[in-house]
């Protein structure tokens, strides 16, 4: 009886590219994606899964981003933990995609992230649940359907860093607007006493005028006042109040007309 040699693995381990344009006869090799991926082990592949999520964890966590990554990593190891014995103990993985909500979840602004992120973070539980109890073939149609989910978390991720960025500079629009209210009583003075003779045309004009002195002021205030404020910037300033803030606009608004002669 003749034995028959083992089969062939049918992907080819290595890709070849041109070295340079200007040597055509040259070529590098190196790894095939697609070969190195085929070879992967189910564990393999779990256990990258898990590392994705971890490291999403960690960037999209901006409302704790001073803290240290390694605190990061361990609060993610320790709900990974919990919410897999609780799915091994024999909670619903529904309900284990609630409780991920809630506990890691929390970390994100972003509702699109907290959602893809926690399905997807129990797609892998269920798979690492179904593989420990040898039931593989389910555990590969499961990790498929993680992966369907992996690509809408790392999109996500994008949105969560692209809101992280916008609150945090609306956060600092509202510090800098508290910390230059201290200039507004000057800018009120500024509106009455330096009224031009025919009242003030337009409030570009009164932001125009004043910015100047106001810029000095604040420059000069003993505050830490930003190096880096410019004219330009005092005069955003000033067009803001004008058209936002009641006594300005009020003030400005009985000093746009022509002044009266005084009486003899």
């Amino acid at each position: 009886m003749s034995i028959k040699p083992p089969m062939k693995y049918p992907l080819s381990a290595w890709h070849s590219i041109p070295e340079s344009s200007k040597f055509p006869g040259y070529t590098m090799s190196g790894p095939d994606l697609y070969h190195e991926k085929s070879r992967m082990s189910l564990a393999e592949h779990i256990e990258e899964a898990k590392s994705f999520l971890q490291i999403t964890y960690c960037s999209g966590n901006y409302h704790d981003e001073d803290q240290p990554e390694e605190k990061q990593i361990s609060a993610f190891v320790e709900e990974y933990q919990s919410a897999f014995q609780a799915l091994k103990g024999g909670q619903n993985a529904t309900s284990c995609e609630e409780l991920i909500t809630m506990k890691l979840g929390a970390a994100f602004q972003s509702d699109k992230l907290q959602g893809c992120f926690s399905t997807s973070m129990t797609w892998v539980l269920c798979t690492e649940l179904l593989y420990q109890s040898e039931c593989k073939e389910n555990a590969w149609s499961t990790l498929v359907e993680y992966k369907k989910s992996e690509l809408e978390t790392e999109i996500a991720l994008d949105e969560e860093y692209n809101l992280s960025v916008s609150n945090r500079n609306r956060a600092a629009g509202k510090l800098n607007h508290q910390e230059r209210r201290y200039l507004k009583p000057y800018f009120v003075e500024l509106l009455v006493s330096e009224t031009p003779d025919n009242g003030w045309k337009a409030m570009k004009t009164a932001a125009s005028k004043l910015a100047p002195l106001i810029f000095e002021r604040h420059m000069s205030s003993g505050i830490d006042a930003d190096p880096d404020t410019t004219v330009a910037n005092v005069e955003t300033w000033l067009t803001t109040w004008l058209k936002n803030d009641e006594q300005c606009k009020e003030l400005y608004f009985a000093h746009r007309h022509k002044k009266p002669l005084p009486k003899i």
